[in-house]
């Protein structure tokens, strides 16, 4: 330690050579201004340990800049790159001057602080996140209708499974499932019935990150089981894994949302209100990727005679009836809206005008063809539809006005199909 105090000037001239000089700063709101001041004192506090003189101050300083890390959130890597800087810079300085008696020494010195601080900064790191992950469980359980939820509480509860082995330390075989088609959460992912409410890309994104998730953990657990244990490894991949877990509960609240407020209560179909933000997503990707998409509006021919004649009941029986064809007949990557009334709106991605009328008369064909039952009473009835097809340039603007004037030309489409006789496309 001797050895080591004769740099301690230098040390901490390096250290606040880094320093953030909180006069010259000017705050944009009080979030940067809290982080801002939260850098600053970390530095503070990295400095003083790093001119802690004996063992118990070095013990006490580790603990204290460990603890305030954790309180505020700082990665773990942002010291790591302090310390690897300080000592470089250091090093490199006593070389230009050729005073080398003392490098190994002062990496040493060094590699003990790094070695105190990862073991500090995993046990707590991963105390927290338990706490995080129970604190979410404790959330959803308060939830009157969970819905999609429940499948985002199966794979926190794998997380803190996860968090336990690695805090047991015992590294044996008993780990949690890593074959992520074979955890609860991927159970559900392989045998979920896609709905036609849900594109399939949700789904797809949804499988890429649980898939990287499962293979952090299998890389976690090998190295638990490994004879070249390092704690600023674990480190790394479990903020990875708090990372993609994250993202999961991201995408399955939006799916869940989509469950909850965006469906039609009697079609279950979605409803206009999520039509914009979906068209504004596939309008960006035919812009970025140069491929249309189409859009197609049906409307259910003569639908007032129908109430009119066996009530809104039937009415009600015939718009789920068609409900259920459309389910049938489309893809599970194409979007169907409920839009108003006996309206259907119906997005196919990356499909041509001749494919989607294709499949239009398809839809015809079936709804002509089997009848809407009503309390044992057979109702017949058929559609018209409208097509037109999208394909978004730079010149195309993302916004509402612009999908209002998709609907339009897709409206005169279907008007065109009444005008023509019905039970058609157009």
């Amino acid at each position: 330690m001797e050895k080591i105090q004769q740099y301690f000037p230098q040390i901490e001239e390096i250290v606040r050579e880094y320093c953030i000089n909180l006069e010259n700063l000017q705050f944009s709101d009080t979030g940067d201004r809290l982080y801002t001041y939260a850098i600053a004192e970390h530095k503070k506090l990295c400095l003083n340990l790093l001119r802690s003189s004996s063992e118990e101050e070095i013990e006490q300083n580790t603990k204290v800049l460990v603890q305030y890390m954790i309180e505020q959130d700082i990665p773990y890597l942002f010291l790591y790159s302090e310390l690897i800087t300080v000592v470089r810079k250091l090093i490199g300085s006593l070389v230009d001057i050729e005073d080398c008696a003392h490098i190994a020494e002062i990496n040493h010195f060094f590699e003990e602080h790094e070695n105190r601080i990862t073991a500090l900064y995993l046990s707590k790191f991963l105390k927290q996140l338990a706490f995080k992950n129970e604190l979410r469980l404790s959330h959803i359980a308060l939830m009157p209708d969970k819905k999609l939820m429940i499948y985002f509480e199966r794979h926190i509860q794998w997380v803190l499974d996860l968090i336990l082995y690695i805090q047991g330390n015992t590294f044996d075989e008993h780990c949690p499932e890593l074959d992520a088609n074979h955890c609860a959460f991927g159970k559900w992912l392989n045998n979920a019935t896609t709905s036609y409410l849900i594109s399939l890309s949700h789904f797809k994104v949804l499988e890429n990150l649980h898939r990287n998730l499962h293979d952090l953990a299998a890389n976690v657990v090998g190295h638990c089981q490994s004879k070249e244990f390092r704690p600023g490894t674990l480190i790394h991949l479990m903020q990875k894994i708090e990372y993609y877990s994250l993202e999961i509960g991201n995408e399955i609240a939006f799916l869940n949302e989509i469950e909850e407020s965006a469906k039609d209560p009697l079609t279950h179909l979605l409803t206009r209100r999520l039509f914009y933000k979906i068209m504004i997503n596939k309008l960006e990707i035919s812009k970025a990727t140069g491929r249309g998409f189409s859009l197609m509006m049906c409307d259910l021919d003569h639908f007032k005679a129908v109430n009119d004649t066996y009530g809104h009941a039937a009415g009600d029986a015939v718009l789920k009836h068609f409900a259920s064809i459309l389910e049938q007949k489309l893809r599970k990557s194409d979007y169907l809206f409920r839009f108003g009334g006996e309206e259907f709106m119906i997005l196919l991605p990356t499909t041509s005008k001749d494919e989607a009328h294709i499949l239009g008369q398809e839809l015809c064909n079936a709804t002509a063809a089997e009848d809407a039952v009503f309390e044992g009473m057979p109702i017949r009835y058929t559609i018209s539809i409208g097509v037109i097809s999208i394909l978004a340039d730079n010149t195309t603007p993302m916004n509402n006005e612009t999908i209002d004037g998709y609907v339009a030309q897709v409206d005169e489409k279907l008007y065109l199909a009444k005008e023509r006789g019905r039970n058609r496309v157009e």
